[in-house]
């Protein structure tokens, strides 16, 4: 699925694509990496098979570590944390495992 992300702060959303999706993190391939420990910001539609309805989720989290480009993709990936997200017409949600700031 594609993905838009940024460093937390920033004005500009940067491209990429994800490779892995879980609740508590996402490994997206990108042109343009981020170091590790950056706090980020990424935007992900979630298909409607997913989420009931076709939806954006915002999302909070930290880089965890880069990884280097693959055989069949020249692009490096980025692995990150999903410490909170929220819809754009909904409350706030957390987890408190990746909220821990030890963990992100």
């Amino acid at each position: 699925m594609p993905v838009k992300y940024r460093p937390s702060g920033a004005t500009a959303w940067r491209d990429g694509r994800t490779e892995n999706i879980s609740r508590s993190g996402v490994l997206f391939r990108t042109d343009q990496p981020i170091s590790p420990k950056t706090r980020i910001e990424f935007l992900i539609a979630l298909p409607e098979e997913v989420g009931g309805r076709a939806d954006a989720v915002i999302c909070l989290g930290r880089v965890v570590r880069t990884e280097p480009p693959k055989l069949d993709d020249p692009r490096p990936a980025v692995a990150a944390t999903i410490a909170g997200y929220r819809t754009p017409n909904s409350l706030n949600h957390t987890d408190p495992q990746t909220t821990d700031p030890r963990r992100i």
